[in-house]
């Protein structure tokens, strides 16, 4: 017998479309490790909205949860340069940026590529945040008010040291959570 149907995550929503030759008892879980159900058809449009509004909610909580534990780095540290307890000074920033892609990567689940993502997502978003508020929205000192060129080179410098950095260690802890993820449920 050909089985051209879909295996649907019960824990994820997620879908797999079987390809010739494939059987559904030759899957007994999905990568997040939930069970596995076989249907025929997914043209129906309620399971694929379903589908897709699941995994994009979790996605969506992962990079939020990764950005509040990447906040929490500049919470502890100050995010001012010119202050002793400043980011880099601090260890335990470089902590909490990878936990933060880690988070982001576990809550979200998906394969390493959206792991990754996720973190670099997270990292981002806690990025232009501290920015926004500690640099152009609450701290006049930082205000740059002359030529463009300045307020560009400023710009670009506080995404650096804001978004660069804390992306690579967040990107860093996506794909240790990904990647312990693919190694358990292979070994599961």
């Amino acid at each position: 017998m050909i089985f051209m149907g879909y295996l649907i995550c019960k824990e994820c929503d997620g879908y797999y479309q079987l390809q010739e030759g494939e059987h559904p008892e030759d899957f007994d879980r999905c990568q997040c490790g939930g069970k596995l159900e076989y249907v025929e058809k997914i043209e129906d449009q309620k399971i694929t909205d379903k589908i897709t509004s699941a995994l994009n909610i979790r996605r969506i909580s992962g990079i939020i949860v990764g950005a509040v534990v990447i906040l929490v780095s500049f919470y502890i540290s100050s995010p001012d340069p010119y202050s002793s307890n400043f980011v880099y000074n601090n260890n335990i920033s470089f902590y909490l940026w990878g936990a933060g892609g880690l988070a982001a990567a576990v809550i979200a689940g998906g394969n390493i590529r959206s792991g990754v993502s996720n973190g670099f997502y997270a990292a981002c978003i806690s990025g232009l945040l501290v920015i926004v508020t500690y640099y152009y929205l609450s701290n006049p000192i930082y205000q740059v008010e002359s030529s463009l060129p300045d307020g560009i080179a400023f710009f670009l410098a506080l995404c650096a040291v804001y978004l660069l950095v804390p992306s690579l260690f967040s990107i860093i802890g996506g794909l240790i959570a990904s990647m312990s993820r693919k190694i358990l449920i292979k070994l599961t």
